[in-house]
């Protein structure tokens, strides 16, 4: 209730000084200028409306403006406004002094606009049982239902937007109805100034969140690249919005993988407001709560085309300003853009964007969804540009060749084995332990917790002695434990064991630790072992490579030919060096060999610009021989057979000659 107090003093007693006069003026005819500043991060124009609820003379005293001579201004219906104030419980305060005394309306006695200016500026609302909105918030809304058409001056724009009004007053300045672009500002909540020349700030807020996708453990950015298989891992940050003045603000994540990234699903989710780990609540498949929560992540046809939406149940729990954080998981598959062409995730935010709005703003339950709203189309939302990352996955192609680049010597059967490492960020939720007054755990001596309160030593009654008892202690005259040396005093009396304590296996007795959760990032290689056969057409395909270390190994060589020695390479990645904003940003791929003959060039492949390679490899048939058995031996009998038959032709010939 001092807050209560502190506000209307500070709003209304300290700005005005309300002079209580039955008697009704003329109020001046002064021309004043009212300056609205608008929120910075509301780009967005704006057409403001000025109306006057309370007319009189303006004096300036002691720095403070003093308006006297009240009376009921242009801009509103006097005596609607007072009935609607007096039919308000919001104003209901304590007509006693105590708690427990009935309310009354604090403008019950009310007959005339310079009696319910002087309520305004003075203490009866000490003990209003306003809780969700201040009271100049509820003093304006229910003014702003019994507006009259007479607007006393009007002014659009950007930025410093100044309003010209005649007539000394207090003014309730509101955005004109459905004049403001949603989609990306936020309609102000009415704002009450004394007029003289008056500065009022806009209380309206357009939130933001930025979008990031994990390099390493360390390092984030607006993209990355990964092979198939290797999970990526993104962190939303935004700040919880200024929600003062709405009776619920609706603040909803959404976002959309594309075709070649699959969420690893609601359980990669986390959430931090701040320094505190949130509870995601459980959906079940009927769309009803099975577990409260903190936040809820849905998924399926329900938020299609969306791959999910994460909603706060309800984000005024937390402080305005404190910083949220959301972290989550994807996993590269082989629908995959490959290339200098990259693979979006992409994200927005919706947000209440019209404090003045009278929608059903409870939390929906029962068999709505929590956090969302169960008439999205006719809800005032605003929602915030897209935020984008991507994700680049390249490809290496194979042509094999027998012995010479030719089309008619295109190699099949010939299989490669590519192993390698690549780099991939994982998302893991570990628990730990912070000293709290109103922890349940203990800290063991092992270095473990237990929910286990530890225990001293001591003496636990068992039952009573009879005759045949010989072990256990009694008490003696002095309340002592004592094992009695006599067994027959143990008949008939209160028979005890010790019990021995576990305090002595405690860090601490005295300290208490609440559990925690926390995301935690490793960076972690990510094995590459593919294999692959060349076809008819001697082609392989290498696809969705991410940055990393290879080996490219001939396993198997057609028969005939011979191995080739392995390749070692390395893939190196430049991302868009002016980061993400439209999603079409290129990446830059390049091939760096190690080891081997690789002759390696960059090309298109249907769907990107480059970053798909391709190589030829060619097999060299073996040397050809002549083995035991084989044509050489004949070669040899045939030779053999000719020179015996020669020589016996010379010997006849010899012979002949001789003879002559």
């Amino acid at each position: 209730m001092k807050r209560m107090k502190k506000i209307v003093s500070i709003l209304l007693a300290m700005v005005m000084v309300l002079g209580m006069s039955l008697t009704v003026f003329a109020a001046d005819n002064n021309q004043h200028t009212i300056t609205v500043t608008q929120n910075s991060a509301d780009k967005t124009e704006h057409t403001y409306d000025a109306y006057q609820i309370f007319a009189g003379d303006l004096a300036e005293k002691e720095g403070k403006k003093v308006l006297s001579n009240i009376i009921w201004g242009s801009g509103v219906n006097g005596d609607a406004l007072l009935a609607a104030l007096q039919a308000d419980k919001t104003f209901n305060v304590v007509a006693g002094e105590n708690e427990s005394d009935p309310k009354t309306n604090a403008f019950a006695d009310c007959t005339t606009a310079a009696q319910v200016a002087q309520v305004l500026s003075g203490d009866a609302f000490t003990s209003s049982t306003v809780s969700t909105s201040t009271l100049t918030d509820a003093f304006a809304r229910v003014v702003e239902n019994n507006l009259t058409d007479t607007v006393a001056g009007t002014a659009t724009g950007t930025g410093n937007v100044e309003i010209t009004v005649t007539g000394s007053g207090y003014y309730l300045i509101k955005d004109r109805n459905n004049t403001v672009d949603t989609a990306n500002g936020a309609y102000s909540r009415f704002m009450l100034e004394v007029v003289g020349d008056a500065t009022a700030t806009v209380k309206s807020e357009v939130p933001s969140g930025d979008k990031k996708v994990y390099i390493d453990a360390d390092t984030k950015g607006d993209a990355n690249n990964a092979s198939i298989g290797s999970h990526v891992s993104y962190e939303i940050t935004s700040k919880v919005p200024n929600h003062v003045g709405y009776n619920y603000y609706y603040f909803i994540m959404n976002d959309t993988l594309s075709e070649g990234l699959t969420f690893d699903g609601v359980g990669s989710v986390a959430v931090k407001v701040g320094d505190a780990t949130l509870k995601q609540g459980v959906i079940g498949e009927d769309g009803k709560i099975t577990e409260e929560g903190d936040y809820y992540v849905y998924t399926g046809a329900t938020v299609a085309p969306k791959t999910f939406r994460l909603a706060f149940a309800n984000i005024m729990d937390y402080t305005v300003g404190a910083d949220i954080v959301v972290t989550y998981s994807a996993t590269v598959n082989d629908k995959a853009v490959v290339g200098t062409t990259g693979n979006p995730n992409t994200w927005n935010l919706q947000y209440s964007n019209n404090p003045d709005d009278t929608f059903d703003g409870e939390r929906p339950d029962g068999e709505n969804t929590p956090g969302l709203p169960a008439d999205e189309e006719n809800e005032a939302l605003g929602q915030t540009p897209d935020e984008k990352t991507l994700t680049y996955v390249t490809e290496l192609d194979i042509t094999k060749y027998a012995n010479s680049v030719a089309e008619d010597h295109l190699l099949a059967g010939a299989e490669f084995t590519l192993t390698g490492i690549s780099k991939q960020v994982v998302l893991n939720t570990v628990d730990y332990y912070e000293a709290a007054e109103n922890g349940t755990y203990y800290l063991l001596l092992d270095g473990t917790y237990t929910e286990t309160a530890p225990t001293g030593t001591a003496y636990v009654e068992i039952g009573v002695g009879t005759k045949d008892t010989t072990t256990g202690y009694i008490k003696d005259e002095n309340g002592g434990y004592v094992v009695p040396t006599d067994k027959t005093a143990y008949e008939g009396q209160t028979l005890y064991k010790l019990v021995k304590g576990t305090a002595d296996k405690y860090a601490d007795v005295n300290t208490k630790y609440e559990k925690k959760t926390a995301t935690e990032t490793t960076y972690v290689d990510a094995v590459v072992s593919i294999e692959l056969t060349t076809g008819e057409d001697g082609k392989i395909s290498f696809k969705d490579l991410g940055a990393g270390e290879y080996t490219l190994t001939e396993t198997v060589t057609p028969e005939g030919f011979n191995t080739i020695e392995p390749i070692k390479f390395e893939i190196v990645f430049t991302a868009p060096d002016r980061g993400v904003v439209t999603g079409d940003e290129t990446c830059i791929w390049d091939i760096v060999v190690k080891e081997g003959s690789f002759e390696v060039s960059e090309s298109g492949n249907g769907n990107s610009l480059g970053g798909v390679f391709s190589a030829n490899i060619i097999n060299q048939s073996g040397s050809l021989l002549p083995s035991t058995g084989g044509i050489g031996t004949t070669i040899f009998y045939v030779v053999g057979a000719v020179l015996v038959i020669g020589a016996g032709i010379l010997l006849v010939a010899k012979k002949r000659m001789s003879n002559r």
